[in-house]
């Protein structure tokens, strides 16, 4: 009798006077055939291996079956092609395009698959500080944070002019009991805080911290180190850091002033800024009155806290007035008045951050950084997930006088999910 998730062959509803089966018996054939362009790119920029020469392995030679860059070219080619889950490679272990990404199209042992299990890549990404029983991987993570830094500079001929850091944090939500969770009040939930610094399109740093630290104070390492590293290749190129009011602290601008480094950062309104910035507001709201659409208006002064700042920095202000409403906001920099005028500095320069929200989006939704856990359920998976993990199978038809045969990769990952799903449809229309 079949069960609901281990069923040889797949019955559907006749179409076109035929029956129609579907099996996993399609023999070597992927989905995934697309990967070899990734490898071809992996040997040109030399990513795995030099992301692998940031560990020590300190297992014993003689039962070593896979290296570790052998575990991190697989975990990068299935990161590649849409596999978040270490679950997965269980299945694509035995998948001849991802062994041929991979380098290895057999085992070393006979009863050893070409690639490494999820127990395996599991004990990979466990990689601690210092070898134990269980995981004797060890990551050096000041040369992993150094290689992102380094890929960067690697991918410019000529040192440039001027290049801008843009630094943020963004929630990754717990679920479970995860060690280091915490209540986050802007995002309302359980998370961690993980800090991002691009230049552009390219990832400097991403550092993994619990929700319950200032990202405003703790940037400041890693701008520092970046800093450090870009300029001791390009030692005359200009800086700026930019980020929003939640950087704008007095450690980190005090850092960029003393090594002459620009920052624009937004700044928190409070009630002496909007008292110094009155007039301005009332014109502007008389403006949009007037003419019935939205008005805004800019500002710059030089400004200093009560007490959290030591000194006097340039603060511009942009008093916007739409539909009645107030929406005032406040910038602090080092960019002298000659350089921008206000509007420019905000306009253009400050909002050009946002484009950062789209690497960190990239990031979590397509590179799954936000993934917390090694194991997920189509269950509860987006319309996009299921599409792309469910839906999108390599298939060979297969035309006769009676039926309809569907062969798909006898190697594809989700035959559980399939078959389950296949089940309860199948008991639904019974039920009609």
């Amino acid at each position: 009798m079949q069960t609901e998730c281990s069923a040889g062959a797949y019955e559907f509803p006749a179409s076109c006077g035929r029956r129609v089966v579907a099996r996993f018996d399609g023999g070597r054939m992927s989905s995934d055939g697309g990967v070899i362009l990734v490898k071809q790119a992996d040997d040109i920029l030399g990513l795995s291996r030099r992301f692998a020469a940031c560990f020590r392995d300190k297992r014993h030679p003689g039962f070593v079956e896979y290296r570790v860059e052998d575990l991190v070219r697989q975990r990068i080619m299935g990161l590649a092609l849409g596999y978040e889950d270490l679950n997965d490679h269980d299945a694509l272990r035995h998948d001849l395009i991802f062994g041929l990404a991979s380098g290895r199209l057999s085992g070393g042992r006979a009863n050893c698959a070409a690639l490494a299990g999820k127990s395996t890549l599991n004990r990979l990404e466990r990689s601690g500080h210092k070898a134990d029983r269980y995981c004797r991987i060890i990551a050096d993570h000041e040369a992993l944070a150094t290689l992102f830094v380094t890929l960067f500079l690697d991918q410019h001929e000529h040192a440039p002019a001027r290049i801008v850091l843009d630094v943020d944090a963004t929630d990754d939500r717990i679920h479970g009991h995860q060690e280091g969770r915490a209540f986050h009040g802007y995002y309302g939930h359980n998370c961690y805080l993980p800090l991002y610094v691009f230049c552009g399109d390219h990832l400097l740093s991403a550092t993994l911290r619990t929700a319950d630290r200032d990202p405003g104070k703790e940037a400041l390492a890693d701008i520092r180190r970046i800093v450090e590293q870009i300029r001791s290749r390009w030692p005359r190129v200009r800086i700026l850091v930019r980020g929003d009011s939640g950087f704008a602290r007095d450690s980190l601008m005090t850092w960029c002033e003393d090594n002459h480094v620009d920052f624009l950062f937004g700044l928190a309104g409070n009630t002496r800024l909007y008292d110094r910035i009155a007039s301005l507001s009332a014109e502007v709201r008389d403006e949009a009155a007037t003419t019935g659409r939205a008005a805004r208006g800019f500002a710059s002064f030089d400004w200093i806290t009560k007490d959290s700042w030591t000194r006097r920095r340039r603060v511009v202000a942009k008093a916007e007035w739409r539909h009645g409403n107030r929406y005032h906001r406040f910038i602090v920099t080092t960019l002298p008045q000659g350089m921008s005028d206000p509007r420019h500095l905000y306009e253009q320069i400050y909002c050009a951050r946002g484009d950062m929200e789209n690497r960190i989006k990239e990031c979590q939704m397509d590179l799954f950084s936000d993934r917390t856990s090694s194991q997920t359920s189509l269950e509860t998976a987006t319309c996009g997930t299921i599409r792309a993990r469910l839906l999108k199978i390599a298939t060979r038809v297969t035309l006769s006088v009676r039926r309809i045969v569907l062969s798909m990769p006898d190697m594809f990952p989700c035959q559980h999910e399939f078959a389950l799903a296949h089940a309860r449809l199948r008991r639904l229309r019974q039920a009609i």
